[in-house]
């Protein structure tokens, strides 16, 4: 037994190695090598709603050295850290960057306002109170504050700099072009941007004249030409509009984004003073270590779950693969061929109607997240059309091949339908603890080293409040469904596939073929969107086709959800082979994906 337990424990080991000097050092970089104090403050807004915030001070700002400030706010699906690269450039570069979670973001509470977001002048999602907050540090010059933002940050940073005219600096990120009153204003406009009330009646591309839009929010009777500076920061009229070749989620890596955030607010509040070449970047190291902590933690689970079958509690967990049935080569790629389309075919319409929260709140008021409501109806929609066509295809299996729930990898008998409840409950605690240790593991990297694990998108991190754990575990209920039906019994039942020449092998074929079968229609439909603009300069491909309802966000998305579920799978199809059931692989797989998601996604009223 000692023997067994070996190679999991070395491999645990460093592991979570890996895991902390990658923590470790994403940390070092954030803070500058310890030239920049990095911390989260909480603060409440005139309705009593807890606001959270990551404050970046240069430890050499102080009472008697002041230094300028910029508040750098999230777009819609986001939350603070998304704006890690310009907080670290501007901290680095003698900035105090206060970036706040919008309300109903991250670990601020309520709920946010999409009519607010979209029609109210006044509406800011409380980051006015985090601009009078930011006016009241000791070390801040009151003289020289800035504001940014990307997207829904983007509509938020130009109401505070309308509202308050104290506000010396803008940059509005894939946002609107604003008007002549507001002070210093660079406009950051990715050229892919999906959103075409972002695009269309205020930016061009390719150099072509501006149109009225922006050249009158420019104080311009002339055509505005990308990357040229017009005007004076020493009154307020200086003006750019920088063209950025991304589209819309991912414009604020990019480095000539950060570089033309960092310059602008060095002009407009800093006089323009020597410092650190905008070019010279660091950020991004952040950012790959940080999916090193992610992809570290996800892959721990393997030499963890083995630990822990080794003890004689949880070992019947690890049941004898099923062998006697697989799948023929040509009803696998059938088979297959339809599961992905049903996927890509349901994708845009099922998310599209769940997205509109008030519809599905209306029917279910304890579903807030906004857009995890567009991905709970895709689920719903599939688990139902996958039961049936399971079910259709089983009566005739059973029959004609002799097809059993056993080879389903549902049952415990081989020739009758047969639930071990001792089993299935231990499958159950497994599967807890198996979450719970990434949790805890997550929560010290935070509470130690104020890192969570992520890549760009907000993945692995605490719940901020019992409501957002509330929705976790309603959110889980048909996540796990989905991976118990059409990533269990459809994927490792149905469609099982034959061993290859050994097991190193054997998983990474029946993964690769496994994302053919789940993520193909995905990637078709996000190649509708993206090819004919990326390769052809037309686009976005759903406007093109006719249909701009299935444009914007649900493609975007699937820049997260497709590498998302690689993952996901390749874990989830190592969970069956490793116990010859699906039920621990449902149970781990969908409660991170419901991790995930409940994480980072938006809460509405």
């Amino acid at each position: 037994m000692a023997q067994s337990k070996g190679r999991p424990a070395r491999l645990l080991i460093i592991g979570l190695v890996v895991i902390g000097l990658a923590a470790g050092m994403a940390r070092l970089i954030e803070t500058d090598y310890g030239k920049v104090a990095v911390s989260t403050i909480r603060i409440s807004d005139p309705n009593g709603v807890i606001i959270a915030a990551k404050l970046y001070r240069p430890v050499a700002a102080s009472p008697t050295n002041k230094m300028p400030a910029v508040i750098s706010t999230h777009g819609y699906q986001n939350d603070k850290l998304t704006n890690d690269s310009f907080s670290i450039e501007l901290s680095r570069r003698g900035f105090v960057v206060l970036s706040p979670d919008v309300i109903g973001h991250g670990d601020s509470g309520s709920g946010v306002s999409v009519g607010g977001v979209l029609a109210d002048p006044k509406y800011t999602g409380s980051v006015q109170s985090v601009y009078e907050y930011t006016r009241s540090l000791p070390y801040v010059d009151v003289d020289n504050i800035g504001a940014m933002g990307h997207s829904m940050g983007a509509i938020i940073t130009q109401r505070l700099g309308a509202n308050n005219p104290g506000i010396k600096a803008l940059n509005i990120q894939c946002g609107f072009p604003g008007d002549p009153s507001l002070r210093n204003v660079l406009l950051t406009q990715a050229r892919y941007d999906e959103f075409n009330f972002f695009r269309d009646g205020q930016f061009i591309v390719d150099n072509l004249p501006s149109t009225k839009g922006r050249m009158d929010a420019f104080g311009l009777t002339t055509p505005v030409q990308w990357d040229t500076t017009y005007g004076s920061f020493a009154d307020g009229t200086a003006r750019r509009a920088a063209l950025i070749q991304m589209e819309h989620h991912l414009l604020p890596l990019q480095k000539k984004s950060v570089a033309e955030a960092v310059s602008w607010m060095n002009l407009a509040l800093q006089a323009g003073k020597p410092t650190l070449d905008p070019n010279r970047q660091v950020f991004m190291w952040k950012e790959v270590l940080g999916l090193i902590t992610l992809l570290g933690a996800l892959f721990l689970l393997i030499p963890l779950t083995n630990l822990l079958l080794a003890l004689p509690f949880f070992a019947p967990v690890a049941q004898p693969m099923p062998s006697r049935y697989a799948a023929s080569k040509g009803k696998w790629w059938l088979f297959a061929a339809i599961n992905a389309a049903i996927g890509g075919i349901t994708y845009p319409i099922m998310t599209q109607f769940g997205a509109l929260s008030d519809k599905v709140q209306a029917i279910l008021p304890w579903f807030k997240f906004q857009v995890g409501n567009g991905v709970f109806l895709w689920l719903l929609v599939n688990i139902i059309i996958g039961t049936v066509l399971f079910i259709l295809w089983y009566r005739g299996a059973s029959k004609k091949e002799g097809v059993t729930m056993y080879d389903m990898g549902l049952s415990f008998d081989r020739q009758k339908t047969v639930l071990d409840w001792a089993i299935i409950g231990k499958t159950v605690l497994l599967g807890a603890v198996l979450f719970a240790v990434l949790y805890a593991l997550e929560g010290i990297s935070e509470w130690l080293l104020g890192q969570e694990f992520r890549f760009v998108w907000p993945y692995m991190r605490q719940f901020p409040n019992p409501e957002r754990f509330g929705m976790f575990i309603l959110y889980l209920i048909p996540a796990c469904a989905f991976f118990f039906i059409n990533g269990g019994l459809f994927l490792f039942g149905q469609i099982r596939q034959k061993e290859g020449s050994s097991p190193a092998k054997t998983q990474l074929l029946w993964w690769v073929k496994v994302l053919f079968a789940f993520l193909a229609g995905l990637l078709v439909v996000w190649m509708i969107q993206y090819i004919p603009w990326f390769i052809f300069n037309k686009g976005p491909g759903f406007e093109l086709l006719g249909l701009p309802q299935f444009s914007a966000m649900w493609p975007l998305m699937l820049q997260v959800y497709i590498p998302e579920f690689m993952v996901l799978l390749f874990l989830h199809t190592w969970f069956y082979r490793r116990t010859g059931r699906i039920y621990l692989g449902a149970l781990v797989t969908s409660s991170l994906m419901i991790w995930f998601l409940a994480a980072g996604s938006v809460v509405g009223l």
